[in-house]
């Protein structure tokens, strides 16, 4: 039986923000692999950057990607497709969208390039010397960060007083506007929140001995807000960028000291240890129960 499930963001959280390393986060890592909890990334990434980090963390479960935009999911975890569902069949899984593709995404969006158009770019339209420049990633990183199939993902040059106009309008064409610890992504009404929520439940219904698994989610910028709100348990990692987003939430949620793979590390061995006392505690209830039935 597991006792959770752990979704978590990338860059910034379980990768440090300018080298993406994860190496403070391996042991925390290894402590859950040996209890049993999955680790889901939940992503603004694309599919061919998470398959290939999720190669290098060891992980082999489903993932959340393009900021909840679509799931991921093997076959091997036995979730059943939901109507609609795409197959991969080369990687022997399946994935399923939440909302219109990027292509869609990019027509709505021109009908504010009059007015908007010089104040953002495409990161799919830039050289991938230009996506190195901007994020540091080599040259295979650069091209995967530009396979894009969900979400439109702008590198924003207005001010920062502009973004939250430019994300009304957005909002007026029936999309969402997200901030990322980067970049500004433009995305159907699903959501990282919306995705984890859905994956979470299915789980829980589907798999045995995920009956009562909680949700644990981790994340440091804005476009992590709602899943951190609709999370069970929630650690919001500092960020050496930028103030953390202040999530709507009274309780169950922890702040790390440090930043990246360090405070993802600090933050998850403290819920998982809360956890566990909620379960013993909970043992110790119903043993009580027990005997006071007898």
């Amino acid at each position: 039986m597991s006792m959770a499930v752990v979704y978590t963001d990338l860059d910034g959280t379980l990768l440090d923000h300018y080298t993406y390393a994860f190496d403070e986060a391996l042991e925390a890592i290894k402590a859950l692999r040996a209890r049993g909890i999955p680790i889901v990334p939940c992503t603004s990434k694309t599919r061919a950057e998470t398959v290939s980090l999720m190669q290098d963390l060891e992980l082999d479960g489903p993932m959340i990607i393009e900021n909840g935009a679509a799931i991921w999911v093997p076959d091997d975890w036995g979730l059943t497709r939901p109507e609609g569902a795409d197959d991969d069949v080369n990687a022997r899984a399946w994935s399923h969208c939440f909302g219109p593709p990027r292509g869609m995404i990019r027509r709505q969006l021109a009908i504010l390039n009059i007015e908007w158009g010089n104040r953002y770019q495409s990161l799919c339209e830039l050289s991938d010397k230009q996506v190195m420049a901007i994020t540091g990633l080599d040259a295979t990183s650069a091209a995967r960060a530009k396979d894009r199939h969900h979400c439109e993902t702008l590198v924003w040059l207005g001010t920062p007083a502009d973004r939250p106009v430019f994300a009304e309008q957005v909002e007026a064409l029936d999309l969402r506007c997200v901030q990322g610890g980067r970049f500004v992504h433009v995305l159907g009404r699903g959501g990282k929140g919306h995705a984890m929520s859905w994956l979470h439940h299915k789980i829980r219904a589907e798999l045995p001995g995920f009956e009562m698994a909680v949700s644990i989610a981790a994340g440091d910028a804005e476009n992590d807000v709602e899943m951190l709100e609709v999370a069970d348990l929630a650690l919001m990692v500092r960020s050496p960028v930028h103030d953390p987003p202040a999530p709507r939430r009274t309780g169950g949620m922890v702040i790390s000291d440090n930043f990246g793979p360090a405070g993802w590390a600090e933050g998850i061995e403290a819920l998982i240890a809360r956890v566990e006392e909620e379960e013993d505690r909970g043992r110790l209830l119903s043993k009580r129960h027990d005997h006071d039935a007898a």
